[in-house]
Parts: C-alpha cells; structure tokens; sequence
C-alpha cells in the first residue's frame, strides 16, 4: 500500500492554493482599475475644469471690452463739449478690470495655441490704450470732431482687440473639445482593466474547474463506480487514478485494501 508523501501538497491545499490565486488576480486587477479610474478623473476633470474657466473668462473679457465702447460711443456722441464729464478717468477702470481679467485667464491655459492668443489680446489691447490716452482731449472738441475719432480712430483699435479676443475664445473652446474627447478616450483605456479582470477571471474559473474535475471530481466519481461495481456485480475493483501521491491516491489504495480484505474474510467464511 503506497503512503502520502509528505512533501507533496494535500488535495485541500491545492484547492485553497486555487482560490487564492483567483482571488489574488481579481484584487490586483480591480486595484489597478480603481487607480486608473481615480487618477484619470483627477487630471481630467481639473483640465475639464480650466477650459471651461477660460473660455468664461475669455467672454467676460469680450463683455468688458464691448460694455466700454458702448459707454465711449455714449460719451462721444453728445451734441456738446461737456462729455468730458463722463471720462474723468478715461479709460482706467476698463484697464484695470482687464489686465486683471486677462491675467486671471492665463492661470486656466492648458494649450500652447491659448498663451499664443493670449499674447496676441495683450499686444492689441496695449495698442487700444494708447488710443484711449487721446481721449481726455478729444472729449474737449466739437461733436463732429469727437464723432469722426470714434469711428475712424477708436473703432479700428477695438474691432482688432475684439477680434483676437474672439480668437482666444474659439482657442479655449477648441481645447474643452479636444480634452472632453481624450475623457472618451482614456475612459476606455481605463476601463481596460476592468475588462481584463473579468476575463481572467473567467479564464482562471474554467481552468480551476478544470482542475477540480480532473484531480478532485473525475477521481471520486471512478472510486465510487468502483465500489458500486464490486457490492452490486462483484467486480474486480480495478480502479487507477495516475501516477500521483496526494489524499484521493491514498482513498484509492485504501479502498483497493479494504475490498481485497473483504474478499479474503468472505472466502474464509466460506
């Protein structure tokens, strides 16, 4: 009768073992799937974030821009010299509101194309202010005078400040969209593991079934055909389950013992 080799894993290890390396490969899995969820929502929703800052930003400096003029083109075009009243500060809190505005906005860049156009507001609104510095003056003149500066001196400044305003908006805009797509797309590549941790797990269940029935099921179902077949028809129990040394070896030998030692009482009954 062959013994168990001690050195050799039982049946119930092996089982645990199988467990244990499912459960190992479906945790590392879903860790990864969890990192990558966290960190991908972290840096896109912050850059998600900023455009949408930028291309607001860049509107309110539009508004700005707009709301002045339309106040200027007021000022300008009263019928007498008093309009100077209106523009004791001409120009200053435009300027303040919008250096601050557009320095504001460059904290919420995320493209090379934005500080490009940013730079591009910057140039056209230092060369709108120097316009503006002639207003003081101009307010003192006549309507026709002032009338005539507005529209063939002012106007060509703001309409070119405006536009790159316009510009630096589309830019911000552009960028949300880019980066709303890259959200697809890193989703899906985020996701990834999650699919891969499913599949492997299914993978991993079929081969531990696999293993089961081949070292645990299969086995147990032939020594109990075995014994059914020596009780009812008394077969010779003829039962070999491979070359192995682990517990159903053992249960086999041991049945194979047990029906030879009932043979050889019933026979010397007899």
């Amino acid at each position: 009768m062959k013994r168990i080799n001690k050195k050799n894993r039982s049946l119930k290890h092996k089982v645990r073992l199988g467990f244990l390396v499912l459960s190992t490969i479906l945790l590392f899995s879903s860790v990864i799937a969890i990192f990558e969820f966290t960190r991908m929502n972290k840096a896109m929703s912050g850059t998600i974030e900023d455009n949408v800052r930028s291309v607001n930003l860049a509107r309110n400096l539009t508004m700005l821009a707009e709301d002045y003029n339309l106040e200027m083109l007021n000022a300008m075009t009263v019928s007498d010299s008093g309009a100077v009243v209106l523009f004791t500060e001409p120009g200053e809190r435009f300027s303040e509101g919008f250096a601050a505005g557009l320095e504001e906005l460059r904290q919420a860049f995320t493209t090379s194309t934005e500080h490009a156009q940013a730079d591009s507001v910057l140039l056209a609104y230092t060369a709108y202010m120097q316009v503006l510095r002639e207003s003081t003056e101009i307010m003192k003149q006549d309507f026709q005078t002032r009338r005539d500066w507005f529209f063939n001196r002012q106007q060509p400044f703001y309409l070119k400040l405006r536009g790159y305003i316009e510009r630096l908006t589309s830019a911000g805009q552009a960028a949300l969209m880019d980066n709303s797509k890259k959200v697809d797309d890193t989703f899906y590549r985020s996701i990834m593991p999650a699919f891969a941790s499913v599949a492997i797990g299914l993978i991993v269940v079929l081969l531990f079934n696999y293993f089961l029935n081949f070292y645990l099921l299969n086995p147990l179902e032939k020594i109990k055909n075995g014994i059914k077949n020596y009780r009812s028809y008394r077969k010779q129990y003829t039962v070999e389950i491979g070359n192995r040394n682990d517990d159903l070896s053992e249960l086999n030998d041991t049945v194979r013992d047990l029906i030879e030692d009932h043979k050889v009482a019933t026979r010397d009954k007899v």
